[in-house]
Order: C-alpha cells, then structure tokens, then sequence
C-alpha cells in the first residue's frame, strides 16, 4: 500500500478528511485478512462521523482540536489526549468541532490480533481513556506509520511489537484491575464481563458469581457510583446486539433469540420492545426501508 492510499478496500474511510496518511499489513497466509491499518487524518470542521456498529476493535487517538462524542450512549467533550475504542455492535458518533477542527490516529486490530492480550487485558470496544499524552500519542502513531509505510520485510513485526508499546503507554499495567479492588475496578470488570459474555449471561447472579462477589455487592458498587444496575446494562447490551444482527443479517429472530440466551422469541421480542419501543419485527422492516437505495442517498459517513 502506498503512503497516499486509503485502504477503502478493507474499511470504510470517512469524509470531510485531509492530509490523511494510512498503512496497513495483510496476513500472509490470508490476503483477505489484515493485521492492521493505521491511520492520520486532519478532519474538516464538517467532519461528523456515524456508525451503529464497526466490524474490527478500532483505537482512535486524539492530538488536536476537539468535538464531541456519544459511545454506546455516553457523552464526553473530546480534547487532545482522548482515546477510545469502537468495535461490533458499538455504535458511536464522532463529530468535530467546527472552530477547532480534529486531528487524529487511529489503528484498526484484525481479528487475529484482537483476540489477543490487546483485547482481553487492554482494550476493549467501548473503552475510554481520557488522559493520555498528546505528543507521545503522536510520536508513536508517526512510529507506526513510518515502518508501516515502509514494507519492509520485517515492517509488520516491527507495527506490531510498536503498537503493543503504545498500548502500554496508554494503559499501564498498573491501571489494569488488581486485588484488592477499588470500587472503579470492580465496576470496570463487571463491564469487561458483560462486553465478553454478554451473550451468556442470563442473570446478576451469573456476574457476581464469575468475579467472586456477591450480587448485593455489585448493586451496591454500581449505586455508589451513580450507574444504571448490572442487570439492566447486560440487557441493554443484548439488545445492542440484536439490533446489529437485525440490521447486517437475515438471521431469524428466534435464532437471535437464543443466541443471547432468551428460551422463546416472545421473551426476546418483549426485551427488545422495552429499549427501543417496537418489536424486533418491525426493527428488521424499518432498516431495511432505510437501507435501499433510495434512502442511502441522504445518509453519508
């Protein structure tokens, strides 16, 4: 891949972007397959970026300007030094300021490599970090480029052992769950465990059980700390779930159904009705009307 080449042939490259420089590595054994695509982009004040879901782990690094960002439905000021993470079934929204336009880096994981400690001990879709460093997010990221750019034929190794150090700046070790837990960590593995497993898990219990606390104990943490309770955010990720198989396949709805645990598609159909006020039926209807062609047109990434 060239210096100037945007890879629009393995992910989708958003408008209103400039003086944007990408790289990326293909598995050998599977060209198809990538293990990564790093990115610099200058966006536009114009830029306004959204996404229901996004099919890889993507880590997006902020170095200039600002804007504002709803992930998963929360809300945060972006600044330089904020990074977080997209990835399946995250829906985000993305948009830069007009007066201070962003600047930003990104690195999209294959999933090879997000299914590695990357993802399991680091990053996570969904993750946030509001405090990282500006000018070594830069240094790395232009790291990265330079031996990505370069094609060399150790360049991939080398990304990766680079990627690996930036993650690590990023997220220490030492900010990483340990025992004995801090209400903040507890809460953050309660959302680690229902990211990882929320297909199945059924219950409170079910979590409480997995982190070795009692259910009392988890209500209480998450009251404390002003959160909606366990439960209801494992519910609420389901449906987020159900939702994207709606939107990007033609699975059956009780086939959803019990991929995510619920016995009967009347349960199921229940559940989804109390987020989004309309059965899943009429979910599936209404995206498809949105997605033909004519509809497309009015909506732009």
């Amino acid at each position: 891949m060239s210096f100037e080449q945007a890879p629009t042939d393995r992910i989708e490259i958003a408008s209103h972007v400039r003086n944007a420089r990408y790289a990326s590595s293909s598995i050998e054994e599977n060209p198809n397959e990538f293990l990564y695509i790093s990115g610099y982009e200058e966006c536009g004040p114009l830029y306004d970026l959204r996404r229901q879901t996004f099919p890889y782990l993507t880590l997006e690094m902020i170095v200039r300007g600002g804007g504002k960002l709803v992930l998963n439905e929360r809300k945060f000021d972006i600044h330089p030094g904020f990074c977080f993470c997209t990835g399946p079934d995250i829906s985000f929204h993305l948009q830069s300021s007009k007066t201070r336009p962003l600047t930003k880096y990104f690195i999209a994981f294959g999933h090879e490599v997000a299914s590695s400690d990357i993802r399991s001990n680091r990053l996570y879709p969904g993750f946030v970090y509001t405090d990282a460093n500006p000018a070594m997010l830069e240094k790395w990221n232009e790291l990265i480029l330079e031996e990505g750019i370069s094609q060399s034929a150790e360049s991939a190794k080398n990304v990766m052992s680079l990627v690996h150090v930036l993650v690590r700046k990023i997220r220490p070790s030492s900010s990483l769950p340990s025992k004995p837990q801090s209400a903040n960590a507890l809460v953050e593995r309660v959302l680690r465990e229902i990211e990882t497993n929320f297909r199945e898990l059924g219950s409170l219990q079910e979590i409480a059980d997995r982190l070795g606390v009692t259910s009392e104990h988890l209500c209480r943490i998450f009251k404390t700390n002003d959160k909606i309770s366990p439960y209801k955010i494992l519910s609420r990720r389901k449906m987020e779930h159900a939702y994207a198989q709606l939107k990007m396949t033609g699975t059956p709805i009780q086939e959803i159904a019990y991929s995510l645990g619920f016995t009967d598609a009347f349960h199921f159909s229940r559940a989804f009705k109390k987020q989004y006020g309309y059965p899943p039926s009429v979910a599936r209807n209404e995206i498809r009307r949105l997605l033909s062609p004519a509809s497309s047109k009015e909506t732009s990434s």
